[in-house]
């Protein structure tokens, strides 16, 4: 991984920032939004899927236009380079595994401070999600685009930004406690933020987002299958 990447904090907030406008006109439209999702026939997933897709887009249009485009960098500085096997399954799959039980331990430990905490809207979708054909669609976006397009952001974007000011080990920090943050979720901020900084050395050691994106999607899979599961098991 290059120490100096050619984008640096304007590009980062711009993208944020763009983002963010991108989410309140979602908002504004919601009620147009809401009668395009109708014709899907899958009811709150539609709507989720519609907005989803539209949030997915307009990401990694931004990670593109601000970290390419305009300062002559490849895809490949951020992060899209090929990953041995060896790697994916190491980094990728069994650190996806790690970073499954690590949040799940600190988030019983949560649950003793916080019985009642509420549910993430991604969590109110799954709950609504009857049957497979609803299901699949919503699966495929929490467990496979969602953590390439914030791989791609946060890991392949961000990260070295912090890594060159802040070094590896605090750049990690640092980009995962951002990492937490952004979902505006008290109670969930410490266990994202750890994952996020397991996702930087993911990173950091195989110098590919493929094997971040991997170990995301695992995460992101497994917490999918457990809320569905439980949900259609009358468990939840």
């Amino acid at each position: 991984m290059e120490d100096k990447p050619r984008w640096g904090w304007m590009e980062i907030i711009l993208v944020y920032l763009v983002i963010t406008v991108v989410g309140f006109l979602v908002s504004w439209f919601s009620p147009n939004l809401v009668e395009l999702s109708a014709g899907l026939g899958m009811g709150e997933a539609g709507y989720f899927l519609v907005v989803f897709f539209i949030q997915f887009i307009v990401t990694v249009l931004l990670v593109w236009f601000f970290a390419i485009v305009t300062t002559g960098a490849s895809w490949s500085d951020l992060g899209l380079k090929a990953v041995t096997l060896k790697k994916l399954f190491k980094y990728g799959l069994l650190g996806g595994i790690v970073l499954i039980v690590t949040v799940v331990v600190l988030g019983f430990i949560i649950k003793q401070f916080q019985p009642e905490i509420p549910p993430q809207y991604f969590e109110e979708v799954l709950r609504s999600a009857h049957g497979w054909r609803v299901f699949l669609p919503v699966f495929a976006a929490g467990a496979i685009l969602a953590p390439f397009s914030e791989e791609l952001y946060y890991r392949g974007m961000i990260y070295p930004v912090f890594r060159q000011h802040l070094g590896p080990f605090w750049g990690a920090l640092s980009a995962g406690l951002l990492f937490g943050l952004v979902h505006f979720d008290l109670w969930r901020t410490i266990p994202l933020a750890i994952g996020g900084a397991g996702l930087c050395y993911i990173y950091e050691k195989t110098d590919s987002i493929w094997a971040s994106t991997l170990a995301h999607g695992v995460w992101n899979g497994f917490m999918s299958i457990v809320v569905y599961y439980s949900v259609s098991s009358g468990l939840l």
